[in-house]
């Protein structure tokens, strides 16, 4: 069983009043390069995360299935806060995104209308690759979680969307890709009166920018070290 919570209204103000949500730590793969740098693993949203995991919060992925298929058309929602996609592990080691959760997640967000999206540090697989592609497809928005610009550039190049952790030093993020895809850095980050809610621009399956979100955190410095120059 996967443990997800759900929030109705998140109480983040870079995020603003939309539903999201927070799936057990079990469903991150293994392979993520920010396993030790996560955000997610320091202050109030790790005890929150610790608890869903542990058990102590939450409910099952058919009560988030039921709640999103219960939404209003055109509600903007983000799933994981903090997790992944659930998987499963392949004889050969490989972690698969489970598409029998994953379908029933992405025909609850039709059913309603509502304007689901998420972000996936699973590797880019066959498996996975077309997972993604599928959801994208199906009006549930999934970013391809990057490292570097030109792994961005690959993930578009195969037909997802992309976002990108870069230096917590404004100027030194570019402005384009190498590939000449457009930068943007997360307005959230950049403006107090911007939030997810308003912005929405990681919610779009079809753009071709990538966004980019500053190192931040108390790994912040971890983070900046891990990142490529």
């Amino acid at each position: 069983m996967v443990n997800v919570h759900i929030s109705k209204k998140s109480s983040n103000s870079k995020v603003g009043k939309i539903p999201v949500t927070t799936s057990e730590a079990g469903t991150c793969p293994t392979t993520c390069p920010m396993w030790d740098g996560c955000y997610a693993k320091t202050g109030p949203q790790s005890w929150h995360w610790r608890k869903v995991t542990d058990g102590e919060r939450g409910g099952t992925w058919d009560d988030l299935a039921a709640f999103v298929s219960q939404l209003n058309a055109g509600q903007l929602w983000r799933h994981n806060v903090s997790g992944d996609l659930p998987y499963v592990t392949a004889p050969d080691g490989q972690e698969l995104i489970n598409l029998a959760l994953l379908k029933q997640l992405v025909d609850a967000n039709s059913a309603s209308g509502a304007r689901g999206y998420t972000y996936s540090h699973h590797k880019l697989n066959t498996h996975n690759l077309e997972a993604l592609k599928y959801a994208n497809k199906n009006g549930f928005t999934i970013n391809a979680s990057c490292e570097s610009l030109a792994q961005a550039d690959d993930a578009i190049a195969q037909g997802l969307p992309a976002v990108c952790v870069v230096n917590s030093d404004q100027s030194k993020c570019p402005t384009h890709t190498p590939a000449g895809h457009k930068v943007t850095i997360c307005p959230a980050q950049l403006h107090d009166k911007v939030s997810c809610s308003t912005c929405k621009l990681c919610s779009y399956s079809n753009r071709s920018q990538v966004v980019t979100f500053l190192a931040h955190g108390a790994r912040e410095k971890k983070v900046n070290q891990f990142l490529p120059e």
